[in-house]
């Protein structure tokens, strides 16, 4: 969203309601809200997006929803009345959220956009017939009503263009000026880093239960204990904080998990490594519907990449070490590092290079400009 300001278009991100709760009271403590944004409960980003935080003061967000729809679209009126003449757009990527009903009835748009990056009836917590009955049904409902569905996998192309024929599919992308080259820029060695001997085998991103293969990280830091395999992200085992000894990882002094860093930082952590993994399991969720933009941010920085064989990566097996197997991965780690050289570290720059937020949001526009009465 901060790409569109530059191209001329106003934009309201609405940040999801958040409870006067511990998270909150974290946010306040950590401060990022001041004053005027408890008052306001809106912020300017440093690219001209005005974000706007709904508070819920009690936790019946469904009865909230009215109130939060109408204070957005007074907001986003606000904002939008000095060009009458153009569209609004209202761009949902938050299917889970409480009465969204009520969000689409009561913010008055031209033109709704569904952006699906996710399956979310594979996720862990619709673990009862209910509970996966309410987030498809949610799904229904915003897919069959949008005027266009962006979807960042081909499996979830598929299961929405059931619901809406214009299903389009625009895959994930990475953060190419970010990455490129991060070898050549002269990053300082973090602290945290100075004392882990290569290879360094990075990877960034949750340690999660329903995601991350721990059995799968943990055979491979055995089979190469030379080598030091890092973790950067935060480590949750059914949605709760866990420890290297919850993880299996107690016995592996070659695993180090170095908690959570700011976006921004992840370039000088990566311009230390020596290949990138991403070991995530196959199942309904990942299967269905996971292409992490963090692959495409690897191949940017020139790491070589082995990844498990999700279909997501089918187009990128000439960049990247798709592994059917345990065994597989493990060696490929080895060839990976065996096989890396300019030719190959250029081959991956290329085809990062081509996707791009940049080029995503362009393809997006135009689509929506074809679609838009």
């Amino acid at each position: 969203m901060g790409r569109l300001p530059k191209l001329g278009h106003n934009v309201l991100f609405v940040d999801p309601p958040i409870n006067m709760g511990r998270l909150f009271f974290r946010h306040l403590f950590r401060g990022k809200w001041s004053l005027g944004r408890i008052i306001t409960k809106k912020t300017k980003t440093d690219e001209g997006v005005i974000v706007y935080s709904p508070l819920n003061t009690h936790p019946l967000s469904q009865k909230y929803s009215i109130k939060h729809a109408k204070k957005i679209d007074e907001v986003a009126r606000e904002i939008f009345q000095k060009d009458k003449s153009r569209k609004t757009i209202l761009w949902i990527y938050h299917v889970e959220i409480k009465g969204l009903e009520n969000y689409l009835k009561n913010i008055k748009h031209d033109f709704l956009v569904y952006d699906c990056v996710d399956n979310y009836e594979g996720f862990p917590k619709y673990d009862t017939p209910e509970k996966k009955k309410w987030i498809v049904e949610q799904e229904r409902l915003l897919a069959s009503r949008a005027n266009i569905v962006f979807s960042t996998t081909p499996g979830l192309a598929e299961k929405l263009r059931k619901l809406n024929p214009k299903t389009y599919f625009t895959p994930n992308v990475g953060d190419y000026e970010r990455f490129f080259d991060i070898k050549n820029k002269g990053f300082e060695i973090p602290e945290d880093l100075k004392d882990i001997p290569h290879p360094i085998i990075g990877f960034t991103g949750a340690v999660d239960e329903y995601k991350f293969d721990k059995e799968l990280y943990k055979k491979i830091a055995e089979d190469y204990p030379s080598y030091s395999f890092v973790l950067i992200g935060p480590m949750a085992l059914k949605d709760r904080s866990t420890s290297k000894k919850e993880l299996g990882f107690e016995n592996l002094p070659n695993v180090y998990l170095l908690g959570t860093k700011d976006y921004n930082e992840l370039p000088k952590y990566l311009s230390q490594f020596d290949a990138m993994v991403i070991p995530y399991q196959l199942n309904n969720y990942t299967i269905g519907g996971c292409f992490p933009v963090k692959f495409l941010d690897y191949l940017a920085s020139g790491l070589p990449t082995v990844v498990t064989d999700l279909p997501t990566y089918a187009p990128f097996e000439d960049v990247s070490y798709v592994s059917k197997n345990p065994n597989e991965f493990s060696q490929n780690i080895r060839i990976a590092l065996e096989e890396n050289n300019p030719p190959k570290i250029n081959q991956r720059h290329e085809v990062s290079k081509v996707h791009t937020w940049d080029g995503k949001v362009k393809n997006m526009l135009k689509l929506i400009s074809e679609n838009i009465e």
